[in-house]
């Protein structure tokens, strides 16, 4: 009981975290079993992206969903396969609050723009 209590209020912390704090575009989503939020990003030099940000039982994590990316060299731009993004040096890349993740999602989101343009990310 005390699992599903725990995962309840967490549920319900994030979600007001997610109303005050993320883009007024952020949709509530689950997708293949995951719950989590879509949500809009765009960079400095103007890029759009669409980020998927879930719980995964330890961290939250944030997958790329638009644009592609699918570059040579995914570790040099903070990218695991899949498109999932480096978050950090938590345990399987993700942040430990999703203020967090979503924070260094918009950094990445600009970085990356940097990337693509440059070949390099910027640090």
């Amino acid at each position: 009981m005390e699992v599903v209590a725990s995962g309840f209020a967490r549920a319900l912390r994030d979600q007001a975290v997610v109303d005050a704090q993320l883009p007024a575009g952020t949709q509530r989503v689950k997708a293949d079993g995951v719950r989590g939020w879509v949500y809009p990003v765009r960079s400095r030099l103007g890029d759009e992206f669409r980020l998927f940000l879930w719980f995964d039982g330890s961290a939250y994590q944030v997958k790329v969903l638009e644009p592609s990316t699918e570059p040579e060299r995914p570790h040099a731009c903070h990218l695991f396969p899949g498109g999932r993004i480096c978050l950090g040096e938590e345990a399987g890349g993700g942040a430990p609050t999703l203020e967090m993740a979503y924070a260094r999602s918009v950094v990445w989101a600009n970085g990356y723009s940097i990337y693509r343009r440059e070949g390099e990310f910027p640090f």
